[in-house]
């Protein structure tokens, strides 16, 4: 289910990958190939946990998650659909929609 955004985000999401964009996406939905690639914004989050008290070891974990603009892609869901990029395909995660301009979606895998 998505929220239903305000029309102040109209058009945002799209603005926002044009300029900021890195990657080009070819969405898989639902078994069936999206036609047109989509322009988003790829990052690597750090993530870090540091040893407790009991000296157990540090761990770093590196996730990358895909910014998209939400629009054309309502019937995304995690753990069945894929994005192509840059010829390789990736596993969906995770998305998450805050009713705003974009789709924040977690990655699967070495990128």
């Amino acid at each position: 289910m998505r929220i239903e955004r305000p029309a102040i985000f109209d058009g945002m999401g799209e603005a926002f990958a044009g300029t900021f964009g890195n990657v080009d996406c070819l969405f898989t939905v639902d078994g069936i190939a999206l036609p047109d690639p989509v322009r988003g914004i790829l990052r690597q989050k750090r993530e870090l946990e540091l040893a407790d008290a009991f000296g157990r070891q540090d761990v770093e974990a590196v996730t990358h998650v895909l910014s998209v603009p939400a629009t054309g892609l309502e019937d995304l869901e995690s753990e069945r659909d894929t994005v192509t990029i840059g010829g390789k395909a990736y596993g969906i995660r995770n998305v998450t929609d805050d009713g705003r301009a974009m789709l924040k979606i977690w990655l699967r895998g070495d990128i």
